[in-house]
């Protein structure tokens, strides 16, 4: 953006700096303007892993519920509920980590997080 020359003394009278102040951006000049380097890619990878481990938690219940209606000798029905109840658990835990996080901040409520699902998977 071009920028206006400043009339004698230094001062920039008020309809230039107006004309500065009514500059919008588009949001594809704002991401052609910020680029894409070492943190996007970053972020990208990170987004693919956790895609990644919910499409095999998709594909892990696709597999278990019909053996545990087998197992358990349970109706469609019941099998489904089973499967529905773990997004259910999904939704209120996302709901749930992302007001804590939001009260006490997100990188405190993260190692908390990391911690707890660490201790949860030791224990039997």
């Amino acid at each position: 953006m071009n920028r206006p020359a400043s009339p004698p003394g230094g001062r920039l009278s008020v309809e230039m700096m107006e004309d500065e102040q009514s500059a919008t951006y588009t949001v594809d000049d704002a991401l052609l303007s910020s680029g894409f380097g070492r943190y996007q890619v970053l972020i990208l990878s990170y987004a693919g892993v956790a895609l990644i481990s919910e499409a095999m938690e998709m594909m892990l219940l696709s597999f278990v519920g019909p053996s545990v209606q087998l197992e358990w000798n349970l109706t469609a029905h019941q099998e489904s509920m089973i499967t529905s109840v773990v997004f259910v658990g999904e939704l209120i835990g996302a709901y749930s980590w992302g007001v804590i996080s939001d009260n006490y901040g997100r990188r405190q409520e993260g190692v908390s997080l990391y911690c707890h699902c660490d201790e949860r998977s030791w224990t039997p």
